[in-house]
């Protein structure tokens, strides 16, 4: 899944050095800034009692957007967008942190191709893989594949479809490992084999 990036780019920023910027009762305020060694902007953040709150824009060192988004007493919060560096849209996350005053930096990513198309659709929680997953044909609206995953690890019935709609194949997962069925099927909808397997071990086929 298309999740590496993305969560490295969110703890990475929080580590991020600034430049001294205003400061009010000891505690970093107001719009601070960091930079490349070519003098280019890097990050621009707004800051409040220590904390980063409001609008953050990230740079590559060419001046293009990285990402932008807002934080909200630390967190990330409603849409940020993500770009390559020729400014190509490559994912966006719509954050749920801080409804109903909770932070558990759960959001739904959206990933790209470079030609704008939807690749996945996958839900976070605690920066690990929770809720349901999709990934798509090329055409980016029928469906490929969809499942759940449970604090990062596969669950339940997954599906694979093809491009028809039609399933391909259905696997029940536990813990991230084959456990159950796997039934392939046909287009027509018949089914061609049934395989059962044991914590990610064949046990049977028929």
């Amino acid at each position: 899944m298309k999740y590496i990036f993305l969560l490295f780019f969110s703890f990475s920023i929080m580590g991020l050095a600034q430049k001294p910027c205003g400061y009010k009762d000891g505690l970093q305020e107001g719009n601070c800034k960091d930079f490349y060694d070519n003098g280019q902007v890097k990050t621009e953040i707004e800051w409040k009692k220590g904390k980063k709150e409001g609008d953050a824009v990230f740079y590559h060192d060419n001046g293009k957007v990285n990402a932008k988004g807002e934080f909200k007493k630390d967190f990330k919060v409603k849409e940020w967008s993500y770009y390559d560096k020729n400014g190509t849209l490559t994912a966006k996350e719509v954050y749920r942190n801080g409804d109903k005053n909770i932070y558990d930096n759960s959001f739904t990513a959206t990933f790209y191709s470079p030609k704008g198309v939807v690749e996945e659709v996958s839900n976070y929680k605690f920066a690990k893989l929770h809720g349901e997953t999709k990934l798509f044909h090329k055409d980016g609206k029928s469906i490929k594949q969809i499942g759940n995953y449970e604090n990062g690890l596969a669950t339940g019935k997954w599906k694979v479809f093809y491009h028809s709609g039609k399933v391909q194949r259905e696997t029940e997962f536990a813990n991230d490992k084959w456990n159950g069925n796997r039934v392939h099927y046909r287009e027509d909808g018949s089914i061609e084999k049934t395989e059962v397997y044991k914590d990610g071990k064949l046990i049977s086929t028929k």
